[in-house]
């Protein structure tokens, strides 16, 4: 006996929670996309952090080792000029009047004023002729060690302390060296001569191998310093198309590390990691940090990345990592940042409050949702129970006489619309009254309750049945003619009939009904309440013919 009345009541149902539902979803992802918008600010936040703290490590780094190869290249331009403008000094006469007498020594040393010149050191004649990197022209060897000369002068008069080299010196292709270092005149000249010129700071300034004569950076051990690791940066010397030698500073790595973590902000988490060309780790802020910190494929990663920038930042799992390229050194700072220490930095824990508070309005947004949709539950059923005790019969639940009434004209307007016909049944139990009197309300209800059955049971599917009475029903049969209402009529009247109904214990009852039978074909009219009248008058009619029976005319 589905309706359209009864489709429309189950939409206006359904609407509200439906709503609540809409509501809190869209105030569910609104929260969501703010928080997650606020992360994606706070995590770029984040990450300008980090290169900015990684960039002004770099700069400052960068700005003083260009001052080292600044100074390296203002020694480089100071021997230039010596040697295109030489002059003649009772010192450089001494000089050179003491390298004619000792050249031939196996080690030699010129000190010609220790408080204002670094002392020359050199190696025999015949040292230098055994090895064919290096050569002794005279006719430009002179001009060389006067040069060298002016370079001790410089070098007594620089000040260190500023910088971050220890070490600055001039090795000779002519056979000695000077360094802003003072060494012994010993047999240690000899291997440390020759330490230098087979180092490949020395050798790859060849125009073979170094044809734009810049500064190239090694990072070696020191066998001097007890094999101390250093970093040293190189020009050659070149006058004239001519490869004198090679000017250098050695940078220790305690200097560079002390440097580093100096200029580190002291509340900043993360570890810097200083490495050459080649990846290999020159220093780092962290002594357990000098270990191997990335994969062999992570770090072709961030050579990857290197070659589209200078800067930059990747993840590998739970670390983050930026890198800044150096100017002045031919290498990388890379900045590395754990989980662990973003989430105890300023960052992490605002966006553990962050997270938080999403969790904390989503759990209070569940638990408003879960109180409203009970609510909304309560009041929607709330709502059946009154629609249908609005329109149902409690007792029979059939159709009371207003709603019935209401559904029976909605089809009656819509068979004369599709010009269908519409039959209309009333009936009445017989001797009801006696049924109450003798047995009681109880047993009369029972009754009811067991005809309404049998007629929900007869009738089809687009058929409707009303209590329209006390002990008075009426059924509306749409598209079904006078005779086959007629004949559904009498089918129910037979079940009545047939049907015993236990009242009590030891006590059955047969009951029995007359029944009014009326169609719009008679009279061409759809007017329900006619025709319902005309049932009734004909129901009257089976009750005066003796009760128990269908009646059609009349």
């Amino acid at each position: 006996m589905s309706t359209d009345r009864n489709q429309q009541q189950t939409g206006i149902i359904k609407k509200p929670r439906r709503v609540v539902n809409i509501c809190f979803i869209v105030v569910f992802l609104c929260s969501t996309l703010l928080t997650w918008r606020e992360m994606v600010v706070l995590e770029n936040a984040y990450i300008a952090s980090q290169r900015n703290v990684l960039g002004n490590l770099a700069t400052s780094l960068d700005r003083h080792l260009q001052h080292s190869i600044d100074n390296l290249f203002f020694y480089r331009n100071t021997m230039r000029y010596a040697l295109q403008y030489p002059i003649s000094t009772d010192k450089s006469r001494q000089a050179i009047t003491e390298f004619n007498n000792k050249r031939g020594l196996t080690h030699w040393q010129i000190r010609l004023d220790t408080d204002r010149s670094m002392p020359i050191n050199g190696v025999s004649d015949t040292m230098v002729e055994s090895d064919s990197l290096l050569i002794r022209d005279e006719a430009t060897l002179y001009n060389e060690l006067s040069a060298a000369l002016e370079l001790s002068y410089i070098l007594q008069l620089s000040d260190t302390r500023k910088t971050l080299q220890f070490r600055t010196y001039y090795v000779s292709r002519a056979g000695y060296f000077i360094s802003s270092m003072l060494s012994p005149n010993s047999d240690a000249l000899i291997s440390r001569y020759y330490r230098h010129i087979s180092r490949s700071y020395f050798t790859h300034h060849d125009k073979r191998q170094n044809h734009g004569r810049g500064v190239r950076w090694e990072h070696s051990s020191d066998p001097s310093r007890g094999g101390e690791e250093v970093i040293t940066a190189s020009v050659p010397l070149d006058y004239n198309n001519r490869w004198y030698g090679v000017l250098a500073m050695d940078f220790t790595i305690a200097a560079m590390n002390k440097f580093l973590v100096s200029v580190l902000p002291e509340e900043e988490e993360g570890a810097i990691i200083l490495y050459d060309k080649k990846f290999n780790v020159i220093t780092a802020t962290r002594p357990d940090e000098d270990k191997p910190l990335f994969t062999p494929g992570q770090l072709a990663q961030i050579a990857q990345g290197m070659e589209k920038g200078n800067t930059g930042e990747i993840r590998f799992n739970s670390n983050f990592v930026t890198w800044s390229k150096l100017n002045a050194f031919d290498g990388v700072l890379i900045k590395t940042h754990t989980l662990d220490e973003t989430v105890r930095g300023e960052f992490g824990r605002i966006s553990i409050v962050l997270a938080l508070l999403w969790l904390l309005f989503t759990l209070m947004l569940l638990g408003s949702w879960i109180v409203i949709h009970r609510l909304v539950n309560n009041m929607m059923s709330l709502q059946s129970r009154l629609a249908w005790r609005a329109n149902y019969d409690t007792l029979t639940r059939l159709y009371n006489r207003g709603a019935f009434f209401e559904q029976a004209q909605a089809l009656a307007a819509r068979c004369k619309l599709h010009d269908q016909p519409i039959s209309v049944i009333q009936f009445d139990l017989d001797y009801f009254k006696s049924i109450n009197d003798r047995f009681g309300h109880d047993a009369g209800d029972r009754v009811l309750s067991h005809v309404a059955g049998i007629i929900s049971h007869a009738l089809r599917g687009e058929d409707i049945a009303g209590r329209v009475g006390g002990e008075e029903f009426c059924v509306v049969l749409p598209g079904a003619t006078l005779a086959q209402a007629g004949d559904v009529a009498e089918r129910v009247r037979e079940r009545f009939n047939h049907k015993e109904l236990l009242i009590r214990n030891g006590t059955t009852l047969h009951i029995s009904a007359s029944f009014g039978v009326s169609a719009s074909r008679e009279d061409n009219g759809y007017d329900f309440e006619c025709l319902q009248t005309i049932a009734d008058r004909r129901l009257y009619k089976a009750k005066q013919s003796g009760r128990n029976r269908v009646c059609t005319r009349g």
